[in-house]
């Protein structure tokens, strides 16, 4: 199954509901890759956290720790991240496949509003400013359990309106889905066109006309493509050199990979590492 988001749609959607609520709401796909979030601006306190390389990873861990339980129970799950804040997160399903996940929170409950001792180990171990860390706890919104589950039941019925009212397409051909698959699957391995046909029984014909038609791309483009789409993210939420990033999306030439990806995103990986963190 293809599935395709319509960013512009969704960021009216998610700014509706915090503009509303008041509180943080983000879509990611079923990579974990975050897609749409309001506001645009990032709260104070989750900034200074992410502004240290360690705070930016256990984020994004809390996150996709989150997102995979309530994947694999198809409901509304909820916890307390790393430093503290209470998230929820919705599966977006369709016949029993989960497309992606909303996820709204980074709020603070009424239980939990002293935490003091918590705020001061982060900031030893992440090297941050108590002062400047507390002052922006303290700014955060304060929500009950109450309110909470409300926004889950909003969000839980507003999943199935979101793939009906053209939010997300979804496109059912068999061999481009196996295609996509197949090549997500095993990026870091050698894509050649003679073993993806081997692996699904396919004609190199049928290849190029699945690629042309539902891809919009040679299957060349497509690979290079998920490639370098897989080292963003892999640059953007772990801590692993740009030569273990290459390897791991099947490009085992650092020289070549460094130039590859400067080429297709117009910046070096390093580079673009660095921007990342500064614009947190």
């Amino acid at each position: 199954m293809l599935i395709n988001f319509n960013i512009e749609k969704l960021d009216k959607l998610l700014y509706d509901f915090y503009n509303i609520t008041g509180l943080t709401i983000s879509v990611w796909n079923s990579q974990f890759k975050q897609l749409s979030y309001q506001p645009k601006e990032m709260k104070s306190f989750c900034r200074i956290i992410k502004s240290s390389p360690e705070g930016s990873d256990r984020c994004y861990q809390c996150d996709k720790k989150l997102c995979t339980e309530c994947g694999k129970t198809g409901k509304p799950a909820t916890n307390r991240c790393h430093a503290g804040l209470i998230d929820t997160a919705i599966p977006i399903k369709f016949k029993n496949i989960v497309m992606g996940y909303i996820m709204f929170g980074q709020a603070v409950d009424k239980n939990h509003l002293k935490n003091e001792p918590l705020l001061e180990k982060i900031c030893r171990e992440l090297n941050l400013n108590l002062s400047e860390l507390t002052e922006s706890y303290n700014e955060l919104e304060v929500y009950d359990e109450a309110n909470i589950d409300s926004a889950a039941n909003i969000l839980k019925a507003a999943t199935r309106y979101i793939w009906l009212s053209e939010y997300i397409e979804i496109d059912y051909n068999v061999t481009a889905s196996q295609i996509n698959s197949y090549i997500k699957s095993n990026v870091g391995t050698d894509l050649s066109v003679p073993n993806i046909c081997n692996a699904l029984g396919i004609s190199k014909n049928h290849l190029y006309e699945a690629s042309h038609k539902y891809f919009h791309m040679t299957i060349g483009e497509y690979i290079a493509h998920t490639r370098i789409e897989e080292a963003k993210e892999l640059l953007a939420s772990t801590k692993l050199s740009v030569s273990q990033i290459s390897n791991l999306v099947g490009i085992k030439n650092y020289n070549y990979f460094t130039k590859f990806f400067k080429k297709h995103v117009g910046t070096p990986p390093l580079k673009y590492r660095r921007l990342l963190l500064n614009s947190k």
